[in-house]
């Protein structure tokens, strides 16, 4: 699927976004933490979480330090087939299908890596996570189709 894509017209409301990576302690915790801030900013009733397939120990200092108090979630948790059943929409940090058990909606695949770039990397983060929000909150207007 094009990680871009808009959600298909007719879908149900999207109140549970699931941001998923390898480590669940940089990435899908950065995306999570910027979606929930800025979809509450914008009146958007859609919250995120954020997991790991092989989640680290503790959540990257940079990204806490980028975050502060509103992050998505205090440790990183291990993805399980309750987060993937519970999450209207399911957003991929370079994973592929046998790694989350179940085929993402959206791939956001080849972003700069954090601990390489964190400037270069946020900012494709939220770039992404700022055109989700778009085009869910267009979704959610009245007379929205």
């Amino acid at each position: 699927m094009n990680p871009d894509s808009a959600v298909p017209p007719g879908a149900q409301p999207v109140q549970t976004v699931l941001f998923v990576c390898h480590h669940g302690a940089a990435k899908s915790v950065l995306a999570g933490s910027y979606f929930n801030r800025f979809a509450a900013q914008v009146g958007l009733e859609t919250r995120a979480i954020a997991r790991g397939t092989e989640p680290d120990a503790e959540i990257s200092e940079r990204v806490r330090e980028d975050v502060g108090s509103a992050l998505c979630i205090e440790q990183p948790e291990r993805l399980s087939a309750a987060d993937i059943a519970s999450a209207d929409l399911v957003v991929a940090f370079d994973l592929a299908e046998p790694d989350l058990g179940a085929t993402p909606d959206r791939n956001w695949n080849a972003l700069p890596a954090l601990s390489a770039d964190f400037e270069l990397g946020r900012a494709a983060i939220l770039r992404r996570v700022v055109a989700l929000i778009a085009e869910l909150k267009a979704r959610s207007a009245p007379g929205a189709t």
